[in-house]
């Protein structure tokens, strides 16, 4: 049982949250998003989506290596959740790990939002 479940925090209340810390990246309020992405996952700690926002966030503030870490549990929950896959690739290469072209590679390869975006990153990284 999740904390949200103990509390009685529906699902809708849930989405409303995460609505709200999305709002927040929008506003360029990028503590306050990466505060209430992480009081989301101590109500949900599974959820491998909120896990890749949070690291997005993270990665914007430059706080690379927890970026690394929460797109690594992300990945770790869901090994198809391809926003943590495309940011994990693009982060590594950036510091010269060639690992990440296997992320890129992986979400290059499955129609979805961010298919183009690895494609891109991969032609960036060509050697």
């Amino acid at each position: 049982m999740t904390l949200a479940q103990e509390l009685g925090i529906t699902r809708d209340q849930a989405e409303a949250l995460i609505g709200r810390a999305f709002d927040l990246v929008d506003a360029s309020d990028l503590d306050g998003a990466a505060e209430l992405f992480t009081g989301l996952l101590m109500l949900n700690p599974g959820d491998a989506a909120v896990h890749a926002a949070l690291g997005a966030v993270l990665h914007q503030q430059g706080k690379l290596q927890a970026a690394e870490q929460a797109y690594d549990e992300a990945l770790r929950l869901d090994e198809a959740a391809l926003l943590a896959r495309v940011n994990r690739g693009d982060l590594r290469l950036r510091r010269g790990d060639q690992s990440g072209r296997v992320d890129l590679e992986f979400a290059a390869a499955r129609a979805s939002p961010v298919q183009e975006r690895a494609k891109v990153l991969l032609r960036f990284y060509a050697p």
